[in-house]
């Protein structure tokens, strides 16, 4: 497979043939789709004359891409070794991730942030990255020329913007926050791991 195309969305070009390597005997399509708002990319299983699937969102930035895409690449291979024996984010799914991105942080030479937070989430990998609070905000920050944010960063009682809407940050929960929307005094919760801007 040609993955010359990929380089446009990856931090490097260093990356390409240990993405090679994990892909030379996959059959499968990769293409690159418009942005989605409730996922960064995803794996579809082969179907009827149709090959197995990897979307990836053409916005994110070059981590995230990378990131996202050792991910559903990780998906692939799952499938192509176990089939619908192995869960979508089961023991196999998370031992192959976890592989991929030791090996990667072995063999590519990215900043230390992003090199400790890949190895970190190897040793125990989630099934959305957002699920990693300290690797989402590296990646961001990674991928971003200004100072990042996230809703778990601020203290409680602090106002912040969040879509364009004022809210206040009541408490902490396992993975969320609950905040008060500011003005309508609505309660929602919120990821952690959700970017946010500190209200003026």
């Amino acid at each position: 497979m040609n993955l010359a195309p990929l380089l446009p969305y990856l931090p490097s070009a260093e990356v390409l043939p240990l993405l090679d390597k994990w892909l030379k005997d996959e059959a499968f399509d990769l293409a690159v789709h418009k942005p989605r708002a409730t996922k960064l990319g995803d794996f579809r299983p082969p179907r009827k004359g149709a090959r197995a699937k990897i979307t990836l969102n053409s916005n994110l930035g070059k981590y995230q891409f990378l990131t996202t895409l050792v991910h559903e690449i990780a998906h692939l291979k799952v499938w192509n070794a176990y089939g619908r024996k192995a869960a979508p984010h089961g023991i196999e799914w998370k031992t192959m991730f976890g592989q991929m991105l030791l090996e990667m942080a072995e063999q590519c030479n990215f900043p230390k942030e992003y090199r400790s937070a890949i190895l970190n989430h190897a040793a125990k990998p989630k099934s959305a990255v957002g699920g990693d609070p300290q690797l989402q905000k590296v990646v961001l920050q990674l991928d971003s020329d200004q100072e990042i944010l996230l809703l778990g960063d601020l203290k409680t009682g602090a106002v912040f913007t969040f879509k364009g809407r004022r809210f206040k940050k009541i408490e902490m929960r396992r993975t969320r926050a609950l905040v008060e929307e500011l003005g309508s005094k609505k309660q929602y919760t919120i990821p952690l791991v959700a970017q946010v801007n500190v209200a003026e």
